[in-house]
C-alpha cells in the first residue's frame, strides 16, 4: 500500500470489477460503511424549494393564513430549540451555537412584517408571501459587500426552509432526521452540518469539497463516521437512491459495487472492527519504545461527554481541554464557578492524570453577542484568542480564577493558544499575578503550583521559542495551525489541499526548533494537532524530541502500538537525517522505510 498523506488522493493499483465505477477523494475519517446515498442539498440548491407557484387567497381566509404562518413559526422554534438541546447533551456544544442564530432569525421582525403584509395586503397565501420574503432577504444579503453578512444568507436559507417544510407538507429531509441509515452526500458539509448529523442513521458522509484537516473531517474523525472529501463532480455522478460503499481508510468511493466488492470491504471491515478491539485491550500497556523511551499519549476533550473515554483509552490525562464550548451555548458569559464545576468535574475524572486547560481560543465573531464587538472581515487573522482575552478581560479573568482554584483539586496545567509576541506573553503572566493576588486577598483556595505553558502555532512564536522557553513551563505544538500559517495554505479548502504539507522540510525544522529552545530552557514539548494522531508521523516527532502526544482518545490505540514497536534510536536518527532533506518526498520515504515492516496492520 502506498503511504498517502494526508490530503493526497489514492490510487489503486488493479480496476474496479466490471459494472461498478470508483470516485477516489480524500480519506477523511477511517472506516467502512455500504448503504443507500441521500444526496443533501446545500443552501443555494435549497433555494428551489421557495420556487412555489403563486396562490392568491380571498379576504376571509386571511386571518388563518396568518394563523397557518404564525404555526409554523412556533414548530420551528420548537424543532430548533429541541435540535440544539439534544446536540448539546450529546457533547457537540460547541457547535450548537449556530441555532442560538437561527432561533433570532425565527421571530425576525422585519421578515415576519413583510409576510405578514403580503397575506393582507396582497392576499398571498402563506407559503407565498413566506417565499417571496425569503427570496428579498436573501438577495439584499448576498448584495452585501462584507462575506460574514453575506454568508448569514445560507441561514436564512436554512430556516426558511424548515418553516416552509411546515408550511407545506412537512417532508423536507434534514439532517438531524433521516428517513432510515443512509450515506450522506453533499457538495459541503459545514461543521455545523457535521454536528447535526442523525448519529443513529448516518452510515458515512462524503462530499466535494473538504481536506483531511478541515474541522469537518476532525469532528467526523471524533464521532467514528466514516467520511471521504474533496471528490470532483460528486454530485453528478450519483442518484438518489443508489447502493455506493464508501472506504474512509483509502478514500474511495464505489458506485454500485460488485458482489466481490462487498465481500471485499466485509472482510476489511470485520478485520478492522478487530484491530479496534484488540487496540482497546492494550489501553493498559505502557506507550513505550523496544529500547526504553517512553511517551506520554494524553487526550483531547471539547466537553465533559466523552470523560469516559480517557480511561477507556489508556490516556494518561488531558492533553487539551477546550474550553470555547463554554462560551458557545448561553446567553451569558460563563462565570467563575460554572467554569470551576466543569473543570472539577474534568479533573475527578482524569484519576489523579494532569489536566492541562486552553483558555478562550475564539475570534470575537463567535461571541460578538456577549460583548461588544463589531464583526471583522477574515476573523483568522484578527481579534482572536488570547488577543481577544487581553482585549476583553471580563472573557479571561473569570476563567484563570476557576483554573488556579479547581488546581486545589488535582494536577492542572494552563495553556494559552496563540501567543505571537513576547508581549502578549508577559502581559498574560501579569494578568496571572494579578488573578491570584485577588483570590489571596478573597480569602479563595487557589494552588500556586499551576504549570503555565503556551500553544506553538505560528512562525513567529516557533521563531521566537528560545525567549518564550524562558517564561513558560512547557510548550504545546498546535500542528493543524502550524502548518497553514507556514504554508499558506487553508486547511479546509480541497483546491490547495495539497500544499497541506506536514512533512515540509520547514515544518520538520520548525518543530526541531521549538524542541531544541524547549530543552535549552529545561521544559518539555508537546503537540496536540492532527500530526500526534496520525501514527506516520510519530517517529518523526518522537525523533525531533517531542515528549507527549495528544490527540482524541479513539486515537490512542494506533499511537500506543505504533510507539511500543519502534527503537527511540531509529525514531531519532531517521529525524535527524530529514533535517538534512530538501522535500517532503524525501522525508517521507524515510519514515516509509522505518514503519512498513513494524505495524502493517495499522494501514500505514
Amino acid at each position: 500500500m502506498k503511504n498517502n498523506s494526508p490530503g493526497e488522493v489514492q490510487d489503486t493499483d488493479a480496476p474496479p470489477p466490471s459494472g461498478e465505477s470508483v470516485l477516489k477523494g480524500i480519506a477523511a475519517s477511517p472506516g467502512i460503511a455500504i448503504g443507500e446515498v441521500l444526496i443533501v442539498s446545500d443552501s443555494d440548491s435549497r433555494l428551489a424549494l421557495f420556487d412555489v407557484p403563486t396562490r392568491s387567497i380571498s379576504s376571509e381566509e386571511v386571518q388563518g393564513e396568518l394563523d397557518r404562518f404564525r404555526k409554523a413559526i412556533s414548530e420551528t422554534r420548537s424543532e430548533i430549540t429541541v435540535l440544539k438541546d439534544d446536540l448539546a447533551e450529546s457533547g457537540c456544544i460547541e457547535n450548537a451555537n449556530i441555532f442560538d442564530a437561527h432561533l433570532i432569525l425565527v421571530g425576525d421582525e422585519a421578515l415576519t412584517r413583510e409576510v405578514t403584509e403580503g397575506v393582507e395586503k396582497r392576499h398571498l397565501a402563506a407559503e407565498c408571501a413566506f417565499a417571496s420574503a425569503v427570496l428579498h432577504f436573501v438577495e439584499i444579503f448576498k448584495a452585501i459587500p462584507d462575506p460574514y453578512i453575506r454568508e448569514r444568507a445560507s441561514d436564512i436559507v436554512d430556516v426558511g426552509s424548515r418553516i416552509m417544510s411546515h408550511l407545506q407538507d412537512g417532508s423536507t429531509v434534514f439532517l438531524e432526521s433521516l428517513p432510515g441509515q443512509r450515506i450522506v452526500a453533499a457538495g459541503e458539509l459545514v461543521p455545523s452540518d457535521t454536528a447535526k448529523l442523525d448519529r443513529e442513521n448516518v452510515l458515512a458522509f462524503i462530499t466535494q469539497t473538504g481536506s483531511r484537516t478541515s474541522h469537518t473531517s476532525i469532528l467526523a474523525r471524533s464521532m467514528k463516521i466514516p467520511a471521504v472529501v474533496g471528490i470532483p463532480n460528486l454530485l453528478e455522478q450519483l442518484k438518489p437512491g443508489m447502493l455506493i460503499a464508501v472506504d474512509g481508510t483509502k478514500g474511495e468511493v464505489i458506485l454500485d459495487p460488485s458482489p466481490e466488492t462487498l465481500n471485499r470491504l466485509a472482510q476489511e471491515d470485520r478485520a478492522q472492527r478487530q484491530l479496534d478491539s484488540e487496540l482497546i485491550g492494550e489501553s493498559s500497556l505502557r506507550p513505550v519504545t523496544l529500547d526504553g523511551y517512553r511517551m506520554e499519549l494524553a487526550a483531547n476533550i471539547d466537553s465533559t461527554v466523552p470523560l469516559a473515554d480517557i480511561c477507556r483509552y489508556g490516556a494518561a490525562g488531558v492533553g487539551l481541554f477546550r474550553t470555547e464550548y463554554l462560551f458557545m451555548n448561553e446567553g451569558h458569559l460563563p462565570s467563575e464557578e460554572e467554569q470551576l464545576q466543569v473543570f472539577r468535574h474534568v479533573i475527578d475524572a482524569s484519576g489523579g492524570e494532569p489536566v492541562t486547560i486552553r483558555t478562550l481560543d475564539l475570534g470575537g465573531d463567535k461571541v460578538s453577542r456577549l460583548i461588544n464587538f463589531k464583526h471583522e472581515p477574515n476573523p483568522y487573522l484578527g481579534m482572536r484568542s488570547v488577543r481577544l482575552c487581553l482585549r476583553f478581560p471580563e472573557l479571561l479573568i473569570p476563567q484563570l480564577r476557576a483554573v488556579f482554584r479547581a488546581a486545589v483539586y488535582g494536577h492542572v496545567r494552563l495553556m494559552f493558544p496563540m501567543i505571537t509576541s513576547m508581549d502578549e506573553l508577559e502581559k498574560l503572566l501579569q494578568l496571572i499575578d494579578r488573578v491570584k493576588s485577588s483570590l489571596k486577598y478573597d480569602n479563595i483556595p487557589f494552588s500556586d503550583h499551576v504549570e503555565t505553558g503556551m500553544m506553538v502555532e505560528t512562525p513567529a512564536a516557533a521563531l521566537m521559542a528560545e525567549a518564550f522557553a524562558e517564561k513558560c513551563d512547557f510548550f504545546s505544538i498546535g500542528t493543524n495551525d502550524l502548518v497553514q500559517y507556514t504554508m499558506a495554505v487553508d486547511r479546509g479548502n480541497e483546491n490547495v489541499a495539497y500544499l497541506y504539507r506536514p512533512w515540509h522540510p520547514v515544518i520538520v525544522r520548525l518543530i526541531h526548533r521549538i524542541c531544541e529552545a524547549a530543552e535549552k530552557a529545561g521544559i518539555w514539548v508537546s503537540v496536540c494537532g492532527e500530526m500526534a494522531a496520525d501514527p506516520r508521523y510519530i517517529p518523526l516527532l518522537m525523533g525531533l524530541g517531542i515528549q507527549e502526544l495528544s490527540m482524541s482518545p479513539r486515537s490512542l490505540g494506533n499511537a500506543r502500538r505504533m510507539i511500543r514497536a519502534l527503537n527511540y534510536l531509529d525514531a531519532e536518527k531517521a529525524a535527524h537525517q530529514a533535517l538534512r532533506c530538501s522535500s517532503d518526498e524525501e522525508i517521507r520515504s524515510i519514515f516509509h522505510n522505518l514503519t512498513r515492516d513494524v505495524i502493517p496492520d495499522l494501514n500505514l
